[in-house]
């Protein structure tokens, strides 16, 4: 039994609610199917963090994890959320319609007690109205192939996120006010990976109040279409690709000293750049393969970058749209991880480079 002073004793704690988009369309099996995944895919993000599982608070079509204060908030914000991110993209290459699973997370921190049943205190309500806020659920809605969207309060940004640790993504996310019940103009920073996000207004009431007027149109998050190919050349043209685009990128690499990179032409044709796009993502590779093994970043940020460099390797041959799609959003988010990370700042000019040749702007 728990004391009454037990029972309402408050402690500082990381709050984290992880919601199923359209979990009340899917058939009772489907749901049951889906919860015992989630919690599967939770229980592996929380071991890649090497943060230890608290007891799943089950809330129906969401889990609530409530998490010591001591734990290190960029091993939840960084390698808890980038494994989400994997696991969920892992999903999703197998399972579609009524067993797919994407997410809306919230992520806040604060005051919490134990009242012999369950977690209490005005810092879970707040949490819970940033978990149900029209903007999270509009972000992840209008990110089709996106698996999860990400809230974080404002006092964990200002704490965390704004300081640009490694692998945090730092400038994927974007602002918004929230107003719902009791809170009044709560700034939320909001994060689709890989995807970009338009800074919002005002979000007014929880899921069922859209705003008014231009404001709350505003807020949509901005998706920019996948640009075509680049028209083939005719023969003869000489166009050899990426690698011959003569660029040389001076910057900061992977060993913290100068470094020169120069593209230039090589002895056969490559009509749409392909062979110069893959060259360019395996000399990546090998940056990040050797900023590892010096310990210059982090498993999660290897990881991370790893995966998005795949997807890129995947999709790099392809002609069709929506594989163009992928190919770009993997080199926009490898960029991001890139700009975020020190040790790979001296990257970021190349792979702003393939964007552009992708884009068909090089």
């Amino acid at each position: 039994m728990f004391s009454s002073t037990a029972r309402h004793s408050a402690r500082y704690s990381l709050i984290v609610i992880l919601d199923i988009e359209g979990f009340g369309r899917r058939t009772d099996p489907d749901q049951a199917w889906l919860r015992e995944r989630l919690r599967a895919v939770v229980t592996r993000s929380l071991q890649a963090a090497r943060i230890e599982e608290p007891p799943l608070e089950d809330r129906g079509d969401a889990v609530l994890l409530i998490l010591p204060g001591t734990v290190p908030k960029t091993d939840l914000l960084g390698g808890f959320v980038r494994t989400l991110v994997s696991e969920l993209r892992e999903h999703a290459r197998s399972h579609t319609g009524d067993r797919e699973m994407r997410l809306r997370a919230a992520f806040h921190a604060g005051e919490v007690a134990r009242d012999g049943t369950g977690w209490v205190g005005a810092d879970l309500n707040t949490a819970f109205r940033i978990a149900d806020m029209e903007p999270l659920r509009q972000a992840l809605a209008g990110a089709p192939g996106a698996v999860v969207s990400l809230a974080v309060s404002h006092v964990l940004h200002q704490g965390v996120i704004r300081h640009r640790h490694p692998g945090l993504a730092a400038a994927e996310f974007a602002p918004f006010v929230l107003s719902a019940k009791e809170l009044r103009d709560e700034k939320v920073w909001i994060r689709v990976p890989g995807r970009p996000v338009s800074p919002g207004s005002h979000a007014d009431g929880a899921s069922g109040t859209h705003g008014h007027g231009p404001r709350a149109a505003s807020r949509e998050p901005s998706v920019p279409p996948v640009p075509p190919m680049p028209a083939r050349p005719s023969a003869g043209s000489g166009n050899l690709g990426i690698s011959a685009t003569n660029v040389t990128v001076t910057g900061v690499g992977v060993n913290h000293g100068a470094v020169s990179q120069s593209w230039t032409s090589t002895t056969g044709p490559d009509p749409d750049g392909t062979v110069g796009l893959l060259r360019e993502l395996s000399r990546l590779r090998t940056d990040l393969k050797e900023a590892r093994r010096r310990d210059q970043i982090d498993d999660f940020t290897f990881r991370a970058a790893d995966e998005e460099l795949q997807t890129a390797e995947q999709n790099a041959e392809t002609r069709h749209e929506a594989g163009r799609g992928r190919l770009l959003r993997a080199l926009m988010s490898l960029r991001g991880i890139a700009a975020d990370t020190a040790a790979l700042a001296g990257l970021v000019a190349t792979v702003t480079q393939l964007i552009q040749l992708v884009k068909g702007q090089a």
